[in-house]
């Protein structure tokens, strides 16, 4: 697998998982440097909510994000989620 296609493979779970209404930290996520997906989610104008939380392991602490619930957010996620998957805007929209 190409490297650019597996990290689209990445932001696509975590944008799918994001638009279920999941929290999700770094450590979800089975990349090397899973926190440059969610930088990028939010370089697309995407509102995160982050909040720092304790490791359960250790003394560390991480944030778990989640994605902010407003409509016009959740249209935008939606629609990088379809870029993402190839999905012309006429086709994304027969979806819902």
């Amino acid at each position: 697998m190409s490297e650019a296609l597996q990290k689209s493979t990445h932001m696509i779970t975590i944008l799918t998982l994001l638009l279920e209404g999941k929290a999700l930290s770094s450590n979800d996520m089975f990349a090397s440097n899973s926190n440059q997906y969610f930088r990028t989610i939010k370089k697309q104008g995407i509102e995160l909510i982050e909040v720092w939380k304790p490791n359960d392991t250790n003394t560390g602490r991480h944030k778990e994000r989640r994605l902010n619930q407003t409509i016009d957010n959740i249209k935008r996620a939606e629609n990088y989620l379809n870029k993402l998957l190839g999905k012309k805007p006429d086709e994304a929209q027969g979806s819902n």
